[in-house]
């Protein structure tokens, strides 16, 4: 369930700041877009994959693989397509801090479902 929170904030804060950037400049928007795709289907990826293994070492090596695949998603950005750079880097900040904002959305539910069982 958390990997799952995680892809739909993440999500939220892609729509968020492409809707802003988009306000801002023409340039500006496509570049957070770019980032956003950058970001999600990388964590997308590694959400499906952890939801179907609970192989620890598996898990790990997708890990590294969504990590080395941002940054390749990222690098062929910055060289091919020419991003807006204020656009794309916050936009990239803001998707980062979601796995923050979706981790602690996620460990509340489980909190609060805990107590609700221990209290019975």
């Amino acid at each position: 369930m958390t990997a799952r929170r995680i892809v739909q904030v993440q999500a939220a804060i892609a729509f968020i700041c492409s809707v802003v950037f988009f306000l801002v400049s023409r340039s500006a928007g496509t570049s957070a877009v770019l980032a956003s795709g950058c970001v999600l289907l990388p964590t997308m990826y590694y959400a499906w994959i952890q939801a179907r293994t609970l192989n620890a070492t598996r898990i790990l090596l997708h890990g590294v693989l969504k990590m080395m695949l941002t940054l390749v998603m990222v690098a062929v950005c910055i060289v091919t397509v020419g991003i807006e750079p204020m656009g794309f880097f916050v936009t990239f900040a803001a998707l980062q801090l979601g796995y923050f904002a979706g981790k602690q959305d996620a460990g509340q539910g489980q909190l609060s479902e805990l107590r609700r069982n221990y209290n019975g």
